[in-house]
């Protein structure tokens, strides 16, 4: 029986264009659907990726990969990357972890995926990225939200972010092979990756460091507090636990009648900046200022906010307030407006204005507090 003849690999190149060009929407909703998947399955596990990105290929990218010539796909569903996930991880080791949990989610096509950290050569340069070729598991298809995409695949990239910044400039630069870079640049590239490679190490390092040292400072706020310098780490920590604080900060929420969130963390760190400003280098310094002003915190920003309402109000709340009274305590308009400028705060009203209203707050919650001590200790 003779042999069929193949196809001229025009035609099968347009046969496939002409499908691939009918389900291309379908395409774009498969990688959009698997994209917010993923970034259910990281919230739910409490993994923090700097991004979760996706695309459907484009038909010009199609056309060309189909007329090169290793890549003579005779069916549509034999593309792997038709729809494409990408996950840019802040460390290194989280490429693999994610690895795990998209090999439990999703259906993993193991001979079309490859691992291309394994198959670089080890004496030679470069930085790749994991490829898994998945479908969505049977499980997941019987709901109606992927009903529709029973037996399509996706590829899913998992990459590192200083990966995807050697991936991004190498494709910029328009040398992704070896051999195509003049030999006098190929040391100066191989340099580069050991470096990048080397940077991805040390982030790792750091990263376990200060979750090493968040530990720590919860057992010397307690032991030895003179000896806990003030940082943001160490004041997120005496935030998070300090009946002092937390009894002051309730005391303000009540104030303006809000509920108290938790402290975001770019307010901790400048808490921390501006109390620094005010002399306070320890925990135990912002620990016994806060313990022997706390009724006058209270009292001064209850004047202040009289007549006032707020829907939220941050936990720490306490430690900025404390850090206003330092500040009226000189008694300068000018000092307290050159250290709100400095440190970003912005004025609604005249600044000259509100410098006077919180000295003449502090000074009259302080006098009243001192008739408040004078009370109880003759009733006592």
């Amino acid at each position: 029986m003779p042999k069929r003849a193949k196809k001229p690999p025009e035609d099968r190149v347009e046969r496939m264009l002409v499908e691939y060009r009918e389900k291309l929407p379908v395409y774009e909703n498969f990688a959009k659907a698997c994209k917010e998947l993923i970034e259910r399955l990281l919230t739910a596990k409490g993994v923090r990726v700097h991004s979760v990105t996706c695309r459907a290929k484009t038909l010009d990218s199609l056309k060309g990969k189909l007329a090169r010539e290793e890549k003579q796909c005779e069916a549509l569903d034999e593309v792997a990357d038709l729809a494409g996930i990408r996950i840019i991880t802040y460390f290194s080791d989280d490429v693999d972890s994610i690895g795990r949990m998209i090999e439990r989610e999703f259906t993993v096509i193991s001979d079309r995926s490859t691992d291309k950290r394994e198959a670089l050569d080890p004496d030679r340069f470069g930085y790749l990225s994991v490829h898994y070729v998945c479908r969505v598991p049977r499980r997941r298809t019987r709901l109606l939200e992927y009903a529709g995409y029973s037996g399509y695949v996706c590829e899913i990239q998992v990459r590192s972010i200083l990966q995807h910044a050697w991936a991004e400039i190498e494709h910029d630069l328009g040398y992704k092979a070896e051999q195509a870079i003049p030999r006098q640049i190929r040391r100066r590239f191989s340099r580069l990756a050991g470096l990048l490679e080397t940077g991805d190490e040390q982030f790792m390092v750091i990263r376990d460091e200060l979750a090493a040292y968040a530990s720590e400072v919860k057992r010397d706020i307690a032991q030895k507090p003179r000896e806990v310098l003030l940082d943001k780490v160490s004041l997120a920590t005496f935030i998070a636990q300090d009946t002092t604080v937390q009894a002051v900060d309730e005391q303000l929420a009540q104030a303006v009648e809000a509920k108290l969130i938790a402290l975001p963390d770019q307010l901790t760190e400048r808490y921390a900046e501006r109390l620094r400003s005010v002399g306070m280098h320890t925990i135990e310094d912002v620990r016994a200022a806060l313990v022997q002003r706390d009724s006058v915190i209270v009292r001064q920003y209850q004047r202040r906010a009289r007549g006032k309402k707020r829907e939220t109000l941050s936990r720490g709340m306490s430690v900025f307030q404390l850090w206003q009274v330092l500040l009226a305590e000189k008694g300068d308009p000018a000092q307290i407006i050159a250290a709100f400028e400095k440190t970003g705060v912005r004025f609604s009203t005249d600044p000259g204005e509100i410098a006077l209203e919180i000295i003449n707050a502090v000074r009259e919650a302080s006098a009243e507090e001192a008739r408040a001590r004078r009370k109880r200790s003759d009733e006592a």
